[in-house]
């Protein structure tokens, strides 16, 4: 499985590089708004309007225009004609909800996992993501650290391959990295805590103790969240 390596993230002021040209406007308006709002550059509440970001990025306004309507279409933010774009914030129950069904859907995903025999494998593959975790928290990409939080789960559902459970734990993927990104971010302590928490998971896997998983799982996601939660 290829892994993902900590990396520095482009400002998002900057120029656009060849390679983001190469995206098709509206998808590039798209993606980068999204980053924002996923590691909270736009928070919720913000107020944003379609001729700034054209102007950022350095694209004309029906690019925009189309990015906007996707994100609102995916329930990130609402659109105010001749006003712009009101992000939005996460509702009161959206934690608990996320945590919820994680521990649902991740803790079945190690039951068919430990039953096929597969637990020292896919340990194997998360100590890997774990290391490159680790790597992204000792370069200060907190960002990064984030995201790959996100992989570590997403992981363990996909190498259970019920494609329902596959499809409906991308959706929260999303979710999941804003969650983690306010919960971690700039929080070196938090952060390792993360990584023992996700050290005890992959050794359980590898133990084949999923009753032992999912107790640990609900700890981890109420430690780590315990703020944003109800």
């Amino acid at each position: 499985m290829p892994q993902k390596s900590a990396r520095p993230r482009p400002d998002a002021d900057s120029a656009p590089t060849q390679e983001r040209h190469t995206a098709p406007a509206g998808d590039l308006v798209y993606q980068e708004v999204k980053a924002r709002i996923l590691d909270h550059r736009l928070e919720g509440g913000a107020l944003i309007s379609e001729g700034d970001i054209a102007a950022e990025l350095q694209v004309s306004r029906t690019p925009v225009r189309e990015g906007f309507v996707r994100l609102q279409a995916e329930g990130w933010m609402t659109l105010y004609p001749k006003r712009g774009a009101l992000i939005r914030q996460a509702g009161p129950n959206e934690a608990r909800d996320v945590v919820e069904a994680r521990i649902v859907v991740e803790s079945h995903a190690v039951e068919a996992i430990t039953t096929s025999g597969h637990g020292q494998e896919v340990a194997d593959e998360l100590r890997e993501l774990i290391r490159t975790q680790s790597e992204a928290l000792d370069a200060g990409n907190h960002d990064d650290f984030a995201e790959i939080d996100a992989d570590f789960h997403q992981h363990i559902v996909l190498r259970a391959g019920n494609g329902l459970f596959i499809d409906f734990f991308d959706n929260l993927k999303d979710r999941q990295r804003r969650m983690s990104a306010r919960s971690v971010w700039k929080s070196s302590e938090k952060a390792e805590t993360v990584l023992a928490h996700h050290r005890e998971l992959a050794d359980l896997i590898a133990a084949g103790d999923a009753a032992g998983f999912k107790q640990r799982l609900g700890t981890h996601l109420n430690e780590v969240h315990h703020r944003l939660l109800p």
